[in-house]
Formats: C-alpha cells, sequence, structure tokens
C-alpha cells in the first residue's frame, strides 16, 4: 500500500523569515545581552571585527539577572558567540544571595552548549561610593 502526500496547494511565507539571500551573509554572530551599562556596546565592538561578523544587542534597561537569561535565541551556532552581563540590579537586593546571580548564567550558558558565551564581571555602581555595601558586594562577587 503506497501511502500519497498531498501537497499544500499554497505556500505561506512567514513574514518574520529572512530572505535566502542573508542567511550566509555572516559566518559569525555576536550576540551581547545586558543591562544599561551595555548600551552602545554592539557599535564598538562591529568597528574591530570583519564585515562577516554581524553584532546586535539586547539591551534591557533595568533587568534583573533573571530576566536577561531568559532571553531566546534562535539555533545558535558554533562560530557565534553569546555576551552575557547582568546582575547589577541584583546585588543589592537583601532577598537575592549572591550565589543565586551566578546560577542564572550557568544555566544559560548550560541551555546553549554549543555556542561560545561569555559572562562578564558585574560593572560597579558609579552612582554609589566605592566602599558602600553595594560596592563591596559586587567587588566581592566578581572575584568569584
Amino acid at each position: 500500500m503506497k501511502c500519497k502526500t498531498k501537497k499544500p496547494s499554497r505556500t505561506i511565507r512567514n513574514s518574520s523569515c529572512v530572505p535566502s539571500n542573508k542567511i550566509n551573509k555572516y559566518e559569525h554572530k555576536v550576540k551581547i545581552i545586558g543591562d544599561s551599562h551595555l548600551k552602545g556596546l554592539a557599535a564598538r565592538i562591529n568597528q574591530f571585527l570583519n564585515n562577516k561578523t554581524e553584532v546586535c544587542s539586547f539591551i534591557k534597561p533595568g533587568a534583573s539577572a533573571n530576566q536577561l537569561t531568559e532571553t531566546e535565541f534562535m539555533c545558535p551556532g558554533r562560530k557565534d558567540v553569546i555576551v552575557i552581563n547582568g546582575g547589577t540590579n541584583d546585588i543589592d537586593k537583601n532577598s537575592t544571595k549572591r550565589s543565586g546571580i551566578l546560577v542564572m548564567p550557568i544555566q544559560f550558558m548550560q541551555k546553549y552548549n554549543n555556542t561560545n558565551t561569555i559572562v562578564i564581571n558585574i560593572p560597579l555602581r558609579h552612582d554609589l561610593a566605592k566602599d558602600s555595601k553595594t560596592s563591596l558586594a559586587i567587588q566581592a562577587y566578581n572575584v568569584i
């Protein structure tokens, strides 16, 4: 008995699909995820890379580490790089343990284990004194 496959009478094209001529345009992709501390970083990195590398950023001002690690990517490859930075807004919250901030990027790296992932230290808060409780907590976290 033969199976008959019915072909669709018309093809529906998804408007979010990338045109086929742009699929192979970039050999490498750099995706930057972070809060407002990384604003403008994609443009600065892009000027140092060749034209076969696409650099894009997902900046979420005021986002927690949990919100940053919830970012979804479609099929990142082995040649792609994901740079993630966050936790500045979490470190001074009393309810958040410092070790909990580290768990979220680790789970993110495990999810995208075929992709190169770079986790950047938490940047210091310039609106606080260097000897404030929050600044000392950030320095202690960055040592880990």
